[in-house]
């Protein structure tokens, strides 16, 4: 949904006034005209949020987001409020997200995406944008065996509806049983063009898995077993990305695993603009610290806690 007024003005102000940003650029960075921008400035004033410094809730948001591009490299971030509830912390994060592809995206874009709760929370409160149409979406990585809400099929259908485009898929699971199951499906032409957009993709959604007996979508969606992500574990991995392991420190795991897993190589990713991550809440601070560390994504949409214990942890280890 759109960014309401209140939310609006604080962000204008905070860029304003504290970061010494032009109206001109904060209209360009929101999609406004420049008059309805300094509207808002002028009724920011009026309302009592702006006085000699900026008086709101969230405001102290903007600077958690700008600390983590700061300290990640980053080119962007979304700092969006906690919350005691785990669900709610994946909606707010979907909700951040969408706000911020619907200030991103443009008219024909090519947008790869993974699957996930956060990006199906994403798709849910994702909004048409004037002008914007003939968007095409693109699997960054195969589907799950099973049916299931956060499939990139079912994803990606909402997405390309909202943007009257289309969506392209991988036809295959994303881990296979065999390194020559993987060789057969790669070697389907229709397959091939698909990594081959993906690869493409001006801008991509993922999400960041952990690896976690109790909390890995990877167990839920049958691909591995505890015993597997116990050995993960051991040899000190974190989390995934388009089911690939990597350690705190950013490193990609030497896992057979891998040689069966049907998804855009994270080598790759490095490569690719405007990756954006979507991830929180405590149990996946070291998976995302991680993805931070190997510059697998470019953007970050989190919670308020998450960034806190990520910088907090960050300067701890430096």
């Amino acid at each position: 949904m759109p960014l309401p007024e209140e939310d609006l003005m604080v962000r204008i102000a905070w860029l304003h006034y504290q970061e010494g940003i032009t109206l001109s650029e904060i209209a360009d960075r929101f999609g406004l005209s420049r008059p309805k921008t300094t509207r808002l400035l002028d009724k920011a004033r009026r309302n009592g949020i702006v006085r000699f410094y900026i008086q709101a809730p969230n405001a102290h948001l903007l600077s958690l987001e700008k600390e983590l591009k700061d300290t990640f490299h980053l080119t962007d971030a979304v700092v969006v409020p906690s919350s005691p509830s785990l669900d709610m912390v994946y909606e707010n994060i979907g909700k951040g997200g969408a706000i911020l592809l619907h200030r991103m995206i443009q008219r024909g874009d090519l947008v790869g995406i993974s699957w996930g709760r956060t990006l199906r929370y994403l798709a849910d409160n994702l909004f048409p944008k004037d002008g914007v149409e003939d968007v095409k979406f693109v699997s960054l990585a195969g589907g799950l065996t099973v049916g299931s809400f956060m499939n990139p099929y079912n994803i990606g259908e909402k997405l390309a509806s909202m943007y009257r485009g289309e969506c392209y898929y991988i036809h295959a699971p994303e881990v296979v049983e065999s390194p020559d199951l993987k060789d057969f499906y790669m070697s389907e032409r229709v397959n091939q063009k698909t990594f081959e957009m993906a690869k493409r993709a001006r801008l991509s959604l993922l999400g960041i898995g952990v690896a976690s007996q109790q909390h890995s979508t990877y167990i839920r969606a049958g691909f591995i077993d505890w015993q597997d992500m116990e050995i993960i574990r051991q040899m000190g991995g974190v989390g995934d990305i388009l089911g690939q392991f990597f350690n705190i420190r950013g490193e990609v795991l030497d896992l057979e695993l891998h040689n069966r897993t049907i998804a855009v190589p994270l080598e790759e990713l490095r490569k690719m603009p405007n990756v954006i991550g979507l991830a929180g809440g405590e149990h996946k601070v070291e998976a995302i610290l991680g993805a931070l560390r190997g510059r697998f994504i470019k953007i970050l949409v989190t919670d308020e806690h998450t960034a806190q214990e990520l910088l907090r942890k960050h300067t701890q280890e430096a």
